[in-house]
This record gives structure tokens, sequence and C-alpha cells, in this order.
């Protein structure tokens, strides 16, 4: 048995799609550019180990995916979800073989489904992952009665049968207090930095930050500083960004190249960048960062996120499944991004995640209790990490911002005031196309707005002068059955006709 590669320029750099045959057993693999591709094992990707031995299934600290031969028993092939959840593996069975793939548009396009114009609750599949890793939706309906299946947080067994099973993740135990949690952490950063610059790797990364004056990406591009990182990002306009840039964190913190730019330089790109953010099932919260794909690049992008989950104090409900219904995991909408661009998001707060209790009660410990605010807004572990090294405390955490916006409760004259013009002009025609009629759709919207009523009225009063802030909806609301709805089919539908674009140019090189 070994990997039968099939590389592509023509593909984003780091998709990978796997298609598994029974009889012969084989396995192709059809991949971007700067996957990383061996006898045993192909990766995008870094974690806490040596590179060449190939051991990200049984690392705790993994960014990326992968797969890997295994030729122990029936156990012929692993495949590897990062150890977070907010990227995941799919997988399906089509005329006998066997598909998975790090990316949903590629593996829809080999497979030749498509998602249903028709559903209406595929971002509340999707964020169901936040009913934890016991809880959620595994598989997503597509047309024609079809379904692909979900992975999260594990490693997918393949037998020669083709049957898949799933295997936990290596956990690193319970953390014991803030030196035990700081010191594994640090550790980890600092291994999987050495794997990413690996001499035996086809594209060796170098690192990038982004910062705020929020806690997480602020308290990350420390710890990254520490790495050697020297180039950070961070927003300094339009006016709602100014108070929130953390250029001047930055500085104290040594950063030589201090990179600033507009939220909303988005809204010049001809090339629909839109449709990547939303094909994920997130609705484009983060199209924002897209103005940093230069300095993205090539690295390690060091974020805050998780920090929401992992590092705040006041948390009712900390748990080894990761559960946080009525949050949000915003970075899922990079996923197809990052695969274009070809970067490895790294997110230290997702250190241990499953170790979730453990950390919670080391924010809530004596020992850090120096480092709390005693307000809602309150996150003792990042502090300390930049408290420690010289960042007074009225320089970050007084407020919560943070950066991007949510399509999810637009109107359709919204959606356009907050997309390019190309892409609007793209989605618009999709959704005239598709757009859903009759009695089933005037339920929904009622259901919709009787659930999301504290948004509306949030909104209502803000415009009036009356400040007011709604508290985050479960991640089970009935979704916008309006324009918003559209969005997720629409992406996933543009990204498949880049991929098929992509198979059909190599295809022609080759016969060329």
């Amino acid at each position: 048995m070994r990997f039968i590669y099939h590389k592509n320029s023509h593909l984003p750099r780091l998709a990978w799609c796997a298609v598994l045959t029974g009889r012969p057993f084989e396995a192709r693999i059809y991949h971007g550019s700067a996957v990383e591709t061996f006898d045993s094992f192909f990766v995008e990707g870094a974690w806490d180990g040596k590179f060449l031995a190939g051991d990200f299934d049984k690392t705790t600290f993994f960014m990326g995916s992968g797969g890997k031969l295994d030729s122990t028993g029936s156990k012929v092939l692993v495949f590897s979800t990062p150890t977070h959840t907010l990227e995941r593996l799919y997988s399906m069975y089509d005329n006998g073989n066997l598909y998975i793939s790090n990316s949903l548009p590629f593996i829809l396009q080999m497979t030749g489904q498509r998602p249903d114009p028709g559903y209406m609750d595929y971002e509340r599949d999707f964020n169901s992952i936040l009913k934890g890793l016991d809880r959620y939706k595994r598989d997503i309906p597509l047309e024609n009665n079809r379904s692909v299946r979900l992975h999260y947080c594990c490693n997918l067994v393949v037998e020669k049968t083709l049957a898949v099973t799933e295997e936990a993740k290596i956990t690193p135990g319970p953390f014991v207090d803030y030196a035990d949690y700081y010191n594994k952490l640090t550790q980890a950063l600092g291994h999987l930095i050495s794997n990413a610059g690996s001499p035996a790797r086809r594209v060796r990364y170098g690192m990038v930050a982004t910062i705020s004056k929020g806690y997480d990406s602020a308290a990350c591009a420390a710890l990254a500083r520490d790495l050697g990182c020297e180039t950070v990002v961070s927003f300094n306009c339009p006016e709602q960004y100014i108070n929130d840039c953390g250029d001047d964190i930055a500085i104290r913190l040594g950063y030589k190249n201090i990179v600033l730019k507009s939220a909303d330089e988005y809204l010049s790109n001809s090339v629909l960048a839109e449709a990547e953010f939303v094909a994920s099932g997130e609705l484009g919260s983060d199209i924002v960062f897209s103005a940093f794909e230069r300095e993205y690049e090539g690295n390690l992008v060091f974020t805050g996120n998780f920090g929401d989950t992992m590092w705040d104090k006041n948390e009712r409900d900390a748990n080894s499944q990761l559960r946080c219904i009525n949050g949000g995991y915003t970075e899922t909408c990079h996923a197809e991004y990052r695969l274009r661009i070809g970067y490895i998001a790294v997110f230290p707060a997702s250190f241990g995640a499953v170790e979730w209790p453990s950390v919670h009660a080391i924010s809530n410990s004596a020992e850090m209790k120096r480092y709390s605010t005693g307000t809602a807004y309150d996150r003792p572990i990042p502090r300390r990490i930049l408290e420690d090294r010289g960042v007074s405390r009225e320089m970050f955490g007084m407020c919560k911002s943070g950066a991007g916006f949510n399509y999810r409760h637009y109107t359709l004259n919204k959606i356009k005031s907050r997309m390019a013009p190309p892409s609007f002009l793209s989605f618009h025609d999709f959704y005239k196309t598709h757009r859903r009629r009759g009695f089933r759709v005037l339920l929904r919207w009622a259901l919709y707005i009787w659930q999301t009523k504290s948004v509306f009225t949030a909104y209502f009063l803000n415009k009036i002068g009356i400040p007011v802030k709604y508290k985050d909806l479960r991640c089970d609301v009935t979704p916008n059955p309006g324009a918003p709805s559209y969005l997720f089919a629409w992406g996933v539908n543009e990204l498949i006709k880049r991929y098929k674009a992509a198979m059909e140019k190599e295809s022609a090189s080759a016969i060329t």
C-alpha cells in the first residue's frame, strides 16, 4: 500500500482530497503545491513533534490536517484533523469509493455533489459544533438526498474495507497550575515552530501575529514575539477600529514590523473573496482579515481565537466536550482562504482544549486573583501573560470590541453594502435564481423573528440613542430565512467552480 500523489499547481496551495478505492486498495491524493508529501504521510500543517517522524496523529497540538499509512493490523490509513474545532475534515462515499478532504468545495467537486439551495438550516447545522464534540450534527444534507460527514478533533481510521471509525486525540492531561499550563503551552509552541521550519519541508514557514486591544490576540502576539515573531498586523480604520488598534501594545512588546490596514479593504476585491468566507457555514465574520493576504502567505499566523472559550474566567460551563452553545467560532470562516493563500493558522488558546475544565480552574485560582479585574470581561491568563511583559493594565482588556461583522441578520440591501460589487452581483443572481417562496418560508420567518427579538430590540434602541447590548444567541437558534440563508450555498458553488477549473487545467496540461 502506498499513496499515489497528484500534485496540481492550479489548486489552492494547501487543499487535498483523498480518493480511496477498495479493489484494488488504493489511495490517490489530489493536492495543491504546498502540501508536503512523503511515502508514508502527507500533511498541510505543523505540530509539536519532529517533522520527518510524521506523528501528527499522536500529538497533543496539531494545526492543520494530513494522512498517513499505518500497517499495524487492519488500521491501514489514518487521517488527522487539527486538535481544535475551528477546522474539520469531510468524508463521503460515492460510487463505491471513499472521499476524504480538508475542503468542502473540493470533496463536492470530486463527487459531483452540490449544496441544496432550498435548505435553510446550513448555518445552524455548522454551528452545532458549539453543542460539543458529542452532540454536533455530523451529516450535512446536499442535493438529491445525499450528505457529507463532518469530523472534528479526531483521527479517522480507515480499514481495507473502506470503513471509517473515529479515534480520540491524545490529550496533555489536566493542568495543575499557571506555571504548568504556561510551560507546556510555550514548549508546544516552540516545537511547532521548529516543525514548521524543518529543512525537510517543501515550504518553510515564518511567523506573523494579529493584535488588538482585546485580551486574546494581544496575549498570543506576546507569546509569538518571545518565540521570534517580528511582524504583527492590526486594523486602524475605519473609525470604529481606531480605539481597538493594538500598535501601542506591539511597540511595548518589541515588534519591529507593525502593519496597519483598513478593515474595509476587502470591498475593493474583484475575485469574489466573500465566497471563501461564507463557504464554511459561518457567515463571513472575518472577511476583513483578507486585507492581510500578503502578510499571511507562507507563515504561521498567531491569532487569539478560542480565547473566548478557554480563557474566560466567567464561563459557567467549562467542559471537556468544548460545549459553548451561546458562543461562536469566527475563525472557522478562514478555512478556504487559508488553503488558497497557504498559511498555517495557530491558535495558542486551543492548546489542551479538551482540558478546558482545568484551565478554567486556573483562571479562578487564588494565584490568579491579582490578574482578575472582577468584571464581566475578565481573563486572568492572558492578562498575566501581558502584564508579566510590561504591558500596563489599562492598555488592553478594558472592553470587548472584536474585528469584523457577520451577515446573519442582514437584509439583502445590507449585504449589498458589505460586499464588493462583483461579489454582490454574483450572489444576487444566485439569490434570484433559487429564491424560496410559500407558507414554509413564512413560518420560518415567524420563528426567526421570535427567537431573535432581543437582537432587533437592541438594534432599534441603539438607533435612538439608548445603548443596549444583546446577549449571544444560542447556536441552535432558527437561522435567518432571508438572503443570508443563501450565502453558504452560493459560496460553496462559486468555489466548486474554482476547483473544477483547477482540475480541468491540470488535465489539459497532462494531455499537452
